[in-house]
């Protein structure tokens, strides 16, 4: 398959500069349509009914890879805006996701250090995070996941959208658990721009700048911010340790369109992220390592371009996309016990380019039509020891990707919303993979009840470090997964009140794991996971809005029978904002549940187990008038002590204050 795909990626350039140059022979000027506020959570809040008459639906991208209103998805789904970041203050994506349901969150430590996210118990390794459709995933990481969670800035953030359940079929590897897409600020309106200040616990500090503007021609957004912290012990204090774990990070970013030519719209998206974190040689006792220094960064360019035709019934898109992500890791020679030199060099590279058409063939049917190319490049230098001898390259390797899918998405009296869909993969590495997927959604009529059903099947390629380090193996699997939910969405008091609850089971085989007798990774594990997601959203009073979720995952490794680590069964999570005037108060209560973990001490793993807890945080702004807001916010307000890793610190009582001025 994969020799056809040189060929299959080049036509399309062809093939799409002719229809450009000639759009006006082909098409009739496209009438822009308002798209209206996006979902802020779930399919839940308050329900959207499927009447035709509905003039500014509610949209999503990332379900179906089109715009597609919120109500025709069937799939389980959070959607974060704009305004609920800000109302939450979350300053990093990672502090955004608290609270989604079905997701656990874990970090090792202090700000900047490595975090990751688990979908409905799935390995992190198993999510794909796109950045408006650039996939950020590491082909270099050992998991091939992607762990900087906590260095991906909200500044220039507009949404993100949280699909759970397995979508290979759009998206391909990776997206084995479901996909989580961070959605970048457009300008528009006149120029504006605003400046954000920030100062609190652990002698940290954030300074952030955007400008934007936009018309019907063009529209460009610019965003700056600069973050800098003392950190706290990232190796838990409570083990005996001292070191303050420092992180200072620097990110800007782009996003610029430009609708010069009729039905031909054009977008650029840049982002460069610098960092510098002093991290630990483990969590637990003696993991203090004051020399050891993280140095990485991260930048990402893309363009799309979108061209309409046969007044609107053919769509095509274009897009071209290169990734960055360099580590480097330094430690040097101290008086704290385990102290050791090492070097090493971690850089994971990847350029893709999609050509999709969407064909409205017939009255409530949609095609989806893709071809996608992707090559990564992984290379690994390092020298681990205590002397100062030269660095080995252990890894310098490509792998090379084409790509077919196509999807059905039918609608049938705006009642039922059916899609069914395949995707074949060629791989240089290991031969072929084809995933399938099929969903449906029904609402009864009079009660708006919304039943919801999903099918289908993902896949993770083994990262480069798993085929060829010196622990890799080059005739490893892929990972595959088979998942399936059912559930329903129930509206109540004309919306106010909205409650549901989602079933899921998914199967994992041909999982990559390290194996002890060989000193290899090889496929030795197979896993499931299943459980229940439930919720209840309401707006009791008009300027109080509530929501509870409720998540119970049950993950277990089929091959020893043991619990999956790091995944609690039970995660329950509160929230209540009120806004008055200029006022704006919340808080959201979060509760984990005690969850398996494991301990490196005396050179062996010994099982673990890490206690549950409860987090309390308070939140408030002030708009003192249209160009300054106040707000501040208390994380951890009963300084409750508790582990994500085992070993690893967290924050207790913090308490931070800022100003926001917009121009």
């Amino acid at each position: 398959m994969q020799k056809y795909f040189g060929f299959g990626l080049v036509a399309p350039l062809f093939l799409f500069s002719i229809l450009a140059s000639s759009t006006h022979l082909l098409a009739d000027p496209v009438i822009s349509e308002s798209l209206g506020n996006t979902v802020t959570a779930e399919n839940a809040s308050p329900a959207v009914s499927p009447s035709p008459s509905l003039a500014l639906p509610e949209v999503v991208i990332t379900a179906n890879r089109l715009q597609t209103p919120v109500s025709q998805v069937a799939n389980s789904m959070t959607v974060l805006t704009a305004q609920d970041i800000e109302q939450r203050q979350a300053r990093t994506a990672l502090d955004a996701l608290q609270g989604v349901p079905g997701l656990t969150l874990s970090q090792n430590g202090a700000p900047g250090e490595n975090s990751g996210i688990f979908i409905r118990g799935a390995d992190a390794g198993h999510t794909l995070v796109l950045m408006d459709g650039v996939p950020l995933n590491n082909p270099i990481s050992t998991d091939r996941g992607f762990s900087n969670w906590d260095q991906f800035f909200t500044d220039d953030i507009s949404q993100i959208e949280v699909i759970r359940g397995p979508m290979s079929t759009l998206y391909g590897t990776n997206a084995t658990a479901g996909v989580v897409n961070i959605l970048t600020q457009k300008g528009k309106g006149g120029p504006k721009g605003s400046f954000l200040f920030e100062g609190g616990a652990f002698s940290s500090f954030r300074e952030a700048a955007t400008a934007s503007a936009g018309n019907d021609f063009g529209n460009i957004a610019l965003s700056l911010s600069r973050f800098d912290t003392q950190g706290f012990p990232s190796a838990d204090k409570s083990f005996g340790n001292t070191v303050n774990n420092r992180d200072g990070n620097s990110t800007a970013s782009l996003q610029a369109g430009i609708s010069a030519v009729p039905n031909l719209d054009s977008h650029l998206i840049a982002r460069f992220s610098s960092s510098r974190t002093n991290v630990d040689a483990a969590g637990g006792v003696f993991g203090d390592d004051p020399n050891y220094f993280l140095d990485e960064q991260q930048w990402m360019a893309g363009s799309q371009s979108k061209l309409s035709l046969l007044n609107g019934d053919w769509e095509q898109t274009l897009g071209f996309s290169i990734t960055d992500n360099l580590q480097k890791f330094t430690d040097d020679f101290s008086s704290y016990p385990n102290s050791h030199y090492e070097r090493g060099v971690f850089e994971g590279q990847g350029a893709q380019i999609n050509w999709q058409n969407n064909i409205h063939a017939v009255q409530g049917e949609t095609l989806v039509v893709g071809l996608q190319g992707q090559q990564e490049w992984g290379k690994m230098d390092d020298t681990t020891d205590y002397g100062y001898g030269p660095s080995e390259t252990l890894i310098d390797k490509t792998m090379t990707t084409g790509s077919l899918f196509l999807e059905s998405q039918t609608s049938i009296l705006d009642r039922v919303f059916a899609t069914i869909g395949g995707r074949l993969d060629g791989y240089s590495s290991f031969g072929d993979q084809f995933t399938y997927r099929g969903a449906l959604a029904y609402f009864i009529p009079v009660l708006e009840t919304k039943l919801k059903a999903t099918y289908g099947t993902g896949f993770k390629v083994p990262s480069l470090y798993q085929l060829y380090s010196p622990y890799g193996d080059a005739n490893l699997s892929a990972e595959s997964s088979l998942g399936w939910d059912a559930g329903f969405e129930q509206p109540f008091l004309d919306n106010r009140v909205t409650v549901g609850a989602t079933y899921f089971h998914t199967d994992f085989t041909n999982l990559i794991d390290f194996d002890n007798n060989t000193f290899l990774y090889n496929n030795i594990s197979r896993a499931r996971t299943e459980g229940w997601e439930t919720f209840a959203s309401a707006h009791p009073l008009k300027h109080l809005e509530c929501r509870a979720d409720y998540t119970y995952t049950w993950a277990v490794n089929l091959v020893t029978g043991d619990p999956l680590i790091r995944r609690p069964q039970s995660r329950a999570d509160f929230s209540a904002f009120y806004q008055w005037g200029g006022a704006n108060i919340g808080f959201n209560t979060v509760y984990v549940g005690d969850r398996p973990d494991m301990a490196f001490i005396n050179f062996t793993s010994t099982p673990v187990n890490l206690a549950s807890y409860v987090l309390v945080n308070l939140m408030g702004s002030y708009q003192l008038d249209k160009g300054i807001k106040l707000f501040g916010r208390i994380n951890n307000l009963f300084n409750t002590s508790y582990e994500e890793v085992y070993g690893y610190g967290t924050p207790g009582l913090s308490a931070y204050l800022g100003t926001k001025i917009s121009l």
